[in-house]
């Protein structure tokens, strides 16, 4: 059975399956009252203080990589993520995809500044979309954590359907941003059944809390 550890993804990597058999999924239907829209919009043009937590408009129930809701923490003890999305049950279900977290911490800056992704199964981890080369470097936390890296706590147990990144505040690192969003993404390209690897054609992507979207700004706060 596949098991998720802490700070380290050390899942076997999915390169030595090849897809045998192609399998649509079923259509989503997506549903979305223009109240919920008009609310999240609303709510992505005012920070809010500490932390904010948004759901995910559109829902992606197809998926076995489902994604719930995102949960943002900005205060004094760092920057703290938590995603909630449906539980993998290994026995019954071997998902194929990956998950990729964008966290933007510059609204002077367009797009996120830093990433984290991994393969379900396989490996990833946090880095820097910007800077130079050792100012990335530094932010590396897979396979070897550099001096930012080891800020970074990344905890994926899809069994219980959370996935958690925290990062700790640290001076030429992260230090108290005053605002935080993030983007959330999920793909999955198909599963395993038994020795064989069958594909969705299309994948099926879940965002959250939209495509290209982040959640509201959260305002740091000491409390």
């Amino acid at each position: 059975m596949t098991r998720y550890r802490a700070t380290q993804n050390t899942l076997p990597s999915n390169r030595d399956h090849h897809a045998s058999t192609t399998r649509r999924p079923p259509v989503r239907t997506l549903l979305l009252t223009a109240a919920v829209a008009v609310g999240l919009l609303a709510g992505a043009s005012g920070a809010q203080a500490q932390q904010a937590t948004t759901p995910d408009p559109l829902g992606g129930a197809a998926s076995a990589l489902d994604l719930h809701q995102v949960k943002v923490v900005n205060n004094a003890k760092g920057v703290r993520i938590v995603v909630r999305m449906s539980p993998v049950d290994w026995d019954e279900s071997s998902p194929v995809g990956e998950f990729r977290l964008l966290l933007d911490t510059k609204a002077s800056s367009p797009g996120a500044e830093f990433a984290d992704e991994v393969g379900i199964p396989g490996d990833g981890g946090f880095r820097a979309l910007k800077g130079s080369a050792t100012h990335r470097r530094s932010w590396t936390t897979y396979p070897f954590p550099g001096t930012c890296g080891k800020t970074v706590h990344e905890r994926y147990d899809l069994e219980n359907g959370t996935v958690t990144v925290a990062v700790k505040p640290k001076k030429g690192c992260l230090w108290h941003p005053k605002y935080v969003r993030v983007n959330v993404r999920t793909i999955q390209s198909g599963y395993i059944d038994g020795d064989e690897f069958v594909e969705y054609t299309p994948a099926l992507v879940d965002h959250l809390p939209y495509k290209k979207k982040f959640t509201p700004w959260v305002k740091y706060s000491k409390k």
